[in-house]
């Protein structure tokens, strides 16, 4: 599987990869002259292989979509301000810890 980029280019902003461990990450974001923007919490998304037009793509992760009829951000994907690391940083652990969380069946609770 192609995994996704620690560094993505996206409307004149550079994402950059704090952090990573499994499906969940952080990113910062800077404009074009450096500025830091702030920073985004990530579940990354997998796409299944497939082929389109007659080019076939391989199994891929991705970056949670931005476009307008997307559901991603507030679900999969946050943004936070430029004075606003910890609070990512806290959503980051949060999202790991729960990830981790072992999930009980009925029958054991």
């Amino acid at each position: 599987m192609q995994t996704l980029e620690t560094e993505l280019t996206y409307q004149n902003r550079t994402l950059r990869q704090l952090k990573r461990t499994g499906m969940i990450a952080i990113y910062e974001v800077r404009n074009a002259g450096e500025m830091l923007y702030g920073y985004e919490v990530i579940k990354i998304k997998v796409a299944p292989e497939r082929e389109v037009f007659g080019k076939l793509y391989p199994e891929r992760e991705l970056y949670p979509s931005s476009a307008k009829e997307s559901t991603d951000w507030g679900t999969i994907a946050w943004s936070f301000g430029r004075n606003q690391k910890n609070e990512a940083l806290a959503m980051f652990n949060g999202l790991i810890k729960k990830a981790n969380k072992p999930v009980m069946t009925p029958t054991e609770a």
